[in-house]
């Protein structure tokens, strides 16, 4: 029995690898990617037993079955499982990605360290991604490299070069440019349906593409299968060779062929002017569409991978396949979210004689504290929540003063109940996020036990304040000021306040998509609130003292000049607004932002002000970054106009 290492950037062909390894050798299979979002062990293992049982004449495997032959390592090469541990290894395969190659330092200790175990070979694979040229350039200086680490300890190597492999995968950051393309039309399509559901049904996605572009395509089965036979084979030691589809696919076939499998026209384009602003967004969060592509040229070593033809219906069922997967992940996230309120730990504290619930999730050591809008009730946070208590402990409730106890209960009151629930669980330090009005009460508890807080995040806050630039209020807030001011001073007018903020303008929406994908219909689109948040967020506007209630709150809101406060906030402060927010104006946090002595900008294109529900996956991982170190986000995340990563 040989011991195989399989390891790397690309876990896709990773876990073809090792499946194929597992279903044709009894070879035992140490496995190990370093990817930022590591995915738990019995995932890997799921996806190895999927990979396994490729072949339709394979007797599907059972993790269980695998506890002995598939085993994880950490990073210094170490094996998890008790009992199975092995100072040998025999054969390595490092799969890298399309964009870096790999880490130098990281490849080059890890050819010492398995030589040091008695591998005696290497194979470095890694797929096609960049224009030609580019990356032509980086791997004559990668293969070198590769090279003379091995020479230097003695291990034989092979070096691979595959095309695209299209295939399922959950992370981003573990995905090659093609796979992460499908990630995001996938989420994007549920995203732009959360808001208009028929959207789709009336107008394309248009991608933008190069004249004349193709792709050559092949599955990670074949990829897999093809590089261990030449693997296999006598005189292939200290060599390069590439794996290649016979026939190309051009790029505006393969636009269909995705459109036909994912439920959508996926229409491609040469002129960046003919995309709406929902064609753009698109275009942004797939880094170009498919500008990506590379050249078409059969490299110098080519050889053909096994079975790698790919017809029309080969390939719509491999991307019906694909989306299939990723329907069942999302439905498995649903199912999360939607079963979140049990999972959470209600607790109650009394404040003042009157009791307030509060929920905490997780068990992370860090503590993070989020802060609701006024009159807002849970579930705009659910999927938020779901994110981070995987690695926090989350702790929130529902802002009190709309239904109870009754007015007046101001701003300070909102302080005085985060200082109770922190002082209850005795939280020491802790990370604060505010959502909208939650900025100002996340401001005010700081300068007032400024050693509890260790960073603050302001989700499409609103900072509006009595005297503030017109300019910098949002024609909502404009709105709701004149409402709210003329309520306070006539409360018998909370019935008709009521009935207008209760249930806004129903609009067809048959009649309003039946024409051209214009400009104006993308960015109203883009504006719409998410369907499933419809009837939450009218919740202040459920009876006419709730409305009135509210009405004295944010009064007391704009009292509070929290921008004029901002230079005495020594901590680290990250402000995050979105293009299309029709609630708080972006510009207020644009300015805010100057004011902060150590703070962060965030602007999200085709976002709104409920974001943090929208695209929770974005928001949680930006989140991530920020508390572990603000100094490590990327230049363009601390700039104005940080789109490219949003």
């Amino acid at each position: 029995m040989r011991h195989i290492l399989i390891c790397g950037i690309e876990s896709l062909l990773g876990s073809h690898l090792a499946g194929h390894c597992l279903r044709t050798t009894d070879d035992r299979i140490f496995y190990r990617f370093g990817i930022s979002e590591k995915l738990p062990e019995k995932q890997i293992c799921e996806l190895v037993c999927q990979a396994a049982c490729q072949s339709g004449e394979i007797k599907a495997l059972r993790p269980e079955e695998l506890t002995n032959r598939l085993l994880w390592l950490d990073q210094d090469l170490d094996i998890h499982q008790d009992g199975q541990i092995s100072k040998t290894i025999d054969e390595v395969w490092y799969c890298a990605d399309g964009m870096s190659g790999g880490d130098s330092i990281e490849i080059e200790g890890l050819i010492s360290a398995c030589a040091a175990r008695g591998a005696k070979e290497f194979n470095y694979v890694r797929f096609e991604e960049e224009n030609c040229g580019t990356v032509q350039a980086k791997e004559e200086v990668s293969d070198y490299l590769i090279s003379q680490w091995c020479m230097s300890h003695d291990v034989g190597y092979r070096i691979f070069r595959t095309p695209l492999l299209p295939g399922n995968v959950q992370s981003r950051q573990a995905a090659s440019r093609f796979s992460r393309f499908l990630l995001v039309l996938h989420s994007f399509k549920q995203e732009i349906e959360e808001r208009c559901p028929q959207y789709f049904d009336f107008h394309a996605l248009r991608c933008l593409v190069q004249e004349g572009a193709a792709v050559n395509l092949i599955t990670a089965a074949q990829a897999s299968e093809s590089l261990l036979r030449v693997a296999h084979t006598n005189g292939t030691i200290n060599s390069s060779f590439s794996a290649v589809n016979p026939q190309d696919t051009p790029v505006w076939s393969l636009c269909e062929r995705i459109g036909v499998a994912y439920g959508l026209g996926l229409l491609p384009v040469r002129d960046f002017g003919a995309l709406n602003a929902i064609d753009r967004v698109f275009h942004e969060r797939t880094e170009g569409g498919f500008g990506f592509l590379p050249g078409t040229a059969p490299p110098p070593g080519y050889f053909q991978a096994d079975s790698a033809q790919l017809d029309e219906d080969t390939q719509i069922a491999i991307f019906e396949s694909i989306r299939r997967s990723q329907d069942d992940a999302a439905k498995a996230r649903k199912r999360r979210v939607a079963n979140l309120p049990a999972r959470l730990r209600e607790k109650t504290i009394s404040i003042n004689g009157t009791e307030l619930n509060y929920y905490v999730g997780g068990s992370g050591a860090q503590s993070v504290v989020l802060l609701n809008a006024l009159g807002q009730k849970m579930e705009c946070w659910h999927r938020l929540i779901d994110e981070l208590a995987e690695n926090y402990t989350v702790i929130t409730w529902e802002p009190r003063g709309t239904a109870s106890p009754p007015p007046p209960f101001g701003l300070a009151d909102q302080v005085n109940d985060l200082d109770a629930i922190l002082q209850q669980e005795v939280v020491e330090k802790c990370h604060l996020v505010g959502w909208c009005t939650g900025a100002k009460v996340a401001i005010d508890f700081y300068l007032r036990r400024p050693s509890v807080v260790t960073s603050m995040a302001f989700l499409n806050s609103t900072f509006k304040c009595d005297g503030s630039p017109e300019e910098l209020d949002s024609p909502y807030e404009r709105n709701m000021e004149s409402l709210c001011r003329m309520l306070v001073r006539k409360p018998v007018m909370a019935a008709s306040v009521m009935k207008n903020l209760q249930s806004p303008p129903e609009q067809d929406e048959l009649e309003f998509l039946n024409g051209p994908a214009t400009e104006d219909l993308s960015v109203s689109v883009l504006s719409l609130m998410n369907i499933n948040l419809r009837s939450y967020v009218v919740a202040p506007f459920k009876t006419e003292a709730t409305t009135a209630n509210y009405a004295h709150q944010l009064v007391d809101f704009w009292s509070h000049d929290s921008r004029g406060k901002a230079s005495e906030v020594q901590i680290p402060v990250l402000l995050m607004a979105a293009e299309y927010d029709q609630v708080a104006a972006p510009a207020s946090s644009e300015i805010a932002a100057g004011r902060f002595p150590n703070a962060r900008y965030i602007f999200v294109k085709g976002a709104t002000h409920y974001c943090l529900y929208d695209r929770a996956d974005f928001v949680a991982d930006l989140l991530r970054k920020f508390f572990a170190d603000p100094e490590e986000l990327p230049v363009a995340l601390r700039a104005q106009e940080a789109m490219a990563q949003a």
